[in-house]
């Protein structure tokens, strides 16, 4: 009965894997699509997104075989949103994907 248990354990560990989230980096604001924004400009929230792209997803950003999975991750939020721009963001890696969580801005 003690070997039974212990080897539950084990298959359930094993089934879990060992991948975890872990932030690799935070910034104030980040966009794909507008290089800067005229004196003044303001954005208007539009809630919390968070998009994830994996390695081998369909690239949206880049158009070679050079593809940056911070990028793709980043103009995947901003596509699903309709944002201008991200701001708070973090960006996060678990195993061969990325994660951005922020605030969309219009």
């Amino acid at each position: 009965m003690k070997t039974s248990a212990i080897c539950m354990v084990a298959v359930a560990l094993a089934s879990s894997g060992c991948s975890y989230r872990y932030a690799i980096l935070t910034a104030p604001a980040v966009s794909m699509t507008d290089t800067s924004f005229e004196a003044g400009f303001k954005g208007t929230p539009a809630g919390k997104v968070e998009a994830e792209y994996c390695r081998g997803d369909q690239a949206v950003a880049s158009h070679d075989q050079n593809v940056g999975l911070i990028d793709e991750a980043v103009m995947k939020a901003q596509q699903s949103s309709g944002a201008k721009y991200l701001k708070d963001v973090t960006i996060s890696r678990d195993g061969s994907c990325v994660w951005v969580e922020a605030t969309a801005m219009r």
